[in-house]
């Protein structure tokens, strides 16, 4: 017969039952402990954030000027957060000034008592400067430029013309029509003499260089694709350029705006001493907008559109530390936020956000073929061209 366990006795815990417990308990309060540690190490990370251990740090950013007033609205908005970058309070600074200026002190000698503080980035009307920087300096640009918002070029045309000329004249068609009456009077616009369309290279000029570019594409029958360097060099894209900026009447101040203005401004218009000026969509919306320049209207021609793109360059370098670096990208994103974007777009540039109400002189209309902007090389090219003192 087998053994009876005694009365009031019990059955044996396991050695290996109780470590078990003892391990699990151990690491539980290890877990706390260090949850606790972890914890604390965040709070004090978050608190030195917020004391910017390192201080404050303003960051320049230099705009087109007709950027620059909804960009520093936005930056004091995204100011009032109070951004931290590597531990830096962070203020970004937008600025104005003019693109040809601001090319000089980046390629040569930045005088901050001329110029202001070095920028972290700068934004000009279009990749004709960015072009020109690139391939000056490429050691001062961080990374390829991204477009911020974008402007077609157009032609700013008197209103009486609009209707002979949308629709029936593109790009190529420009350097015969400003070289010949008959041209003109094909297309229904007897008395009008040839196309006087104004080249300006001033201020606030780059839809001219740019036009110049569409129309190089179009006259060297340039396949899909951008406008190469050997295209934009040819002696007929050179020679058609020359003779067009050659007898192109001058603009009162060298600048697409003062164009806009002589055109407004002639009783007759046929008769007048201009008959056309480039000119971005976004410029011309803001000099009509208002009924200001009545009798001026934008026309489209067609073929490839070309567009001014606002490219953002981040600048590298000894004057450009990495908080700056980080502080420009984050403002960019948050510019390119939908509910900022629309502050910039409803200014007439093309972007994520709402275009204005269309006006008598701009429509916004669709453009099906964006012209790929060409390489450094031939932008700078056709650059040259048109600023050639021959």
């Amino acid at each position: 017969m087998g053994e009876h366990r005694r009365a009031g006795g019990s059955r044996g815990i396991s050695r290996g039952l109780l470590v078990l417990v003892a391990v699990v308990v151990v690491l539980v309060a290890v877990g706390f402990l260090w949850s606790m540690l972890g914890d604390r190490v965040t709070k004090q990370g978050q608190d030195a954030a917020k004391r910017c251990v390192e201080g404050d740090l303003t960051v320049a950013v230099i705009s087109d000027p007709a950027l620059a007033e909804p960009l520093k609205s936005l930056a004091t908005e995204y100011n009032a957060t109070k951004p931290i970058s590597r531990d830096w309070c962070i203020t970004i600074d937008v600025r104005p000034a003019d693109a040809k200026v601001t090319l000089e002190g980046l390629t040569g000698t930045w005088d901050p008592a001329s110029r202001g503080q070095y920028p972290a980035a700068w934004i000009p009307q279009s990749s004709v400067w960015s072009s020109q920087l690139t391939v000056a300096k490429p050691e001062i640009v961080d990374g390829t430029p991204s477009s911020l918002v974008t402007s077609p070029v157009v032609l700013a045309i008197p209103a009486a013309a609009k209707e002979a000329m949308d629709g029936n004249v593109g790009w190529i068609e420009l350097p015969t029509l400003q070289r010949s009456e008959p041209a003109m009077r094909q297309l229904g616009l007897p008395g009008w003499g040839s196309l006087k369309m104004a080249m300006p290279t001033g201020p606030q000029s780059d839809a001219t260089a740019l036009a110049a570019q569409a129309i190089a594409m179009e006259v060297s029958r340039t396949p899909s694709g951008a406008l190469s360097v050997e295209d934009a060099t040819s002696p007929l894209v050179t020679s058609t350029l020359q003779a067009m900026q050659s007898q192109a009447p001058p603009t009162d101040l060298g600048s697409s705006e003062s164009g806009v203005e002589m055109i407004a401004a002639q009783p007759n218009p046929a008769a007048g001493s201009i008959h056309a000026v480039p000119i971005t969509e976004q410029q011309l919306y803001k000099l009509t907008k208002d009924g200001a320049n009545a009798g001026v209207v934008s026309l489209l021609p067609t073929g490839p559109t070309p567009m001014a793109d606002f490219p953002v360059i981040a600048l590298t370098g000894e004057q450009v530390d990495v908080a700056s670096r980080d502080a420009v990208n984050t403002f960019i994103s948050y510019v390119h936020a939908p509910e900022n974007i629309t502050a910039i777009t409803q200014l007439g540039f093309r972007g994520g956000g709402a275009l204005p109400p269309p006006t008598t002189a701009v429509d916004f209309p669709v453009t099906p073929s964006p012209m790929p902007p060409p390489p450094a090389e031939a932008q700078n090219a056709i650059t040259e061209t048109l600023t050639r003192r021959t």
